[in-house]
């Protein structure tokens, strides 16, 4: 069962404090207003003042949703999930209130030492309920680390700015203030952004460590044992630091960013440092990426739906009071792709009925994908939904029972009308692990006390008794499940209660010993080869053997 609170528990304030990410949903009031969900996973981001009060730096985007819901109606729904250790999952519900850059409110939150490039606000909310439930259907990750590039650009951008407001009162074109002033001063539903920090006479300071490390994405293969050769490795990485070394200054002369032949070459003055010099090249681009809109969901983007292991799903209902909901999803083969235009899920039974009370309101629903392994990605469908409960006939031609999950209560059907991508630079990156399967044994057993019995009997520990007990409204009153708990349909699913249990993985002192050492061959490989395609035509051409031009 899930589990109310008032206040936030001081054991969960703990549990929050180790979790590595979040994820944030919000909504405006009106029927054809964008929900919108979005994850979070700079490091120590996140900060519990008490156990009514939690706040966070919210960084730079190409959207601006959150704050635009907030400053219109105040709601807000903060969820963590367990990926590693003992599954749960915890929301906060709660008012928010935005504290913009510049403001004495966000500078006594926000101290330039504790900043994080691309910081434009402090969202602090007033929790009033927080809410537990079991997690069993999300599925087990190992933490590896966290992205930088989100603040590595921000970083840039800031710089920008900051040089500017040494030399001229102007804003930088392509500072950060600039972006906020291009892409964050309105949500896409037309409410208001950014109001003063575009236009702040501060200087944005912050403490983050350019020359730092930069992640690695830890090699999946590992899990089998099959790890590559140190010599193979040394001859990869050679050939790739000699074909880098010698083809890049060739393709950056040919797009006309760098001349390598001629006296127009771009120079590396005696008094400017190499990062100078790199700021100097990237001070013609724009640095965070732009979100991409789509009427339909791409081909390229359904192939990549289907390879994600988990999603998340967020809906709302219009009243002011009404608690916006999201919720993860992890159970292998629920989520399908009809066309570029619509896709359903097998949603499973849970403590709880939001998404379906929702929909039923006003249709709007988000799903959520983002990348934890691989190229950073963020992808959202907006949809309207459709529930199909259990026993309908629109329910079993999407669901035979044979591909049934146990537990399964509704089909919901979401006809997609826009999509976006964002950059996800700032999701964690993670392993994934394996599938938990504890929900899908836990509604097996039900489902086998409602097998064991007549149609028109309930038994007291089946799930039909478990739907009609919390699955009937939601936790603001609205309808759920109508039919689906009446229904004479013989429960059967496709689940193999002698299968596997997942276990954790765990990486091991020797694999990391082994990470440790093939990263360092593959460095210096690549170091090797760059120094060989550097210096060997120079040689050569010393001897009279090969001439290069001046």
């Amino acid at each position: 069962m899930g589990k109310f609170y008032d206040e936030i528990p001081e054991s969960l304030i703990e549990w929050i404090k180790k979790q590595h990410m979040f994820w944030v949903a919000s909504a405006p009031l009106s029927p054809d207003g964008h929900v919108n969900l979005s994850p979070k996973g700079t490091a120590d981001s996140f900060h519990v003042v008490n156990s009514h009060r939690v706040w966070y730096q919210d960084l730079t985007g190409s959207g601006v949703e959150t704050i635009s819901h907030i400053r219109e109606n105040g709601r807000i729904t903060i969820l963590f999930n367990a990926f590693e250790g003992p599954p749960r999952i915890l929301r906060l519900f709660g008012t928010g209130t935005v504290y913009e850059f510049g403001t004495q409110e966000y500078e006594s939150l926000i101290s330039p030492e504790t900043r994080k490039p691309g910081s434009r606000a402090a969202i602090v909310i007033d929790v009033y309920q927080c809410q537990t439930s079991c997690g069993y259907a999300v599925p087990m990750y190992d933490f590896v680390t966290h992205r930088t590039q989100l603040l590595r650009m921000a970083d840039i951008e800031e710089s920008r700015d900051r040089a500017s407001e040494m030399t001229s009162s102007k804003i930088h074109e392509k500072g950060l203030k600039s972006y906020w002033a291009r892409q964050n001063l309105r949500g896409v539903d037309g409410l208001p952004g950014l109001l003063t920090a575009p236009g702040s006479k501060v200087t944005p300071v912050n403490n983050f460590d350019k020359e730092g490390q930069r992640p690695k994405l830890q090699y999946s293969s590992l899990k089998e044992g099959s790890i590559q050769s140190s010599s193979t490795n040394l001859a990869i990485a050679f050939v790739l630091g000699a074909l880098v070394t010698t083809t890049l200054p060739y393709i950056l002369s040919a797009t006309r960013k760098f001349d390598i032949l001629t006296t127009n070459r771009v120079n590396l003055r005696p008094s400017q440092s190499r990062a100078e010099f790199a700021f100097v090249l990237l001070d013609r681009f724009p640095i965070i990426p732009m979100a991409k809109y789509y009427d339909e969901i791409p081909e390229s983007l359904i192939e990549w739906v289907r390879k994600q292991h988990m999603f998340w799903v967020a809906s709302a209902p219009l009243g002011p009071g009404g608690h916006v909901n999201v919720s993860p999803k992890g159970t292998a083969d629920c989520f399908h792709v009809v066309n570029s235009h619509r896709v359903w899920y097998q949603d499973l039974t849970g403590s709880g009925v939001e998404t379906i009370s929702h929909i039923r309101e006003n249709g709007r629903v988000t799903i959520l994908f983002h990348s934890f392994e691989g190229p950073p990605r963020i992808l959202r469908l907006y949809g309207t939904g459709t529930v199909y409960e259990y026993g309908t006939q629109e329910y079993e031609s999407l669901i035979p029972p044979e591909t049934r999950k146990p537990g399964s209560r509704a089909a919901i059907a979401i006809d997609v009308y826009q999509c976006q991508t964002s950059c996800g630079y700032a999701v964690p990156i993670y392993d994934f692990v394996t599938h938990r399967t504890q929900l899908l044994r836990s509604f097996d057993l039900k489902e086998s006390h409602d097998r064991a019995t007549t149609s028109t009997e309930i038994h007291p520990k089946g799930l039909r008794a478990y739907w009609m007990l919390k699955n009937l409204s939601s936790v603001d009153g609205l309808p759920g499940l109508q039919t689906a708990p009446d229904s004479k349909v013989t429960r059967l699913s496709a689940f193999d209660k002698e299968g596997p249990r997942p276990k954790l993985h765990r990486l091991s002192s020797r694999d990391a010993d082994i990470l440790s050492t093939t990263g360092a061959t593959l460095a210096v490989g690549f170091a090797i080869g760059a120094l060989v395609a550097t210096a060997l035509p120079r040689i050569l051409s010393a001897t009279g053997y090969f001439s290069i031009r001046a």
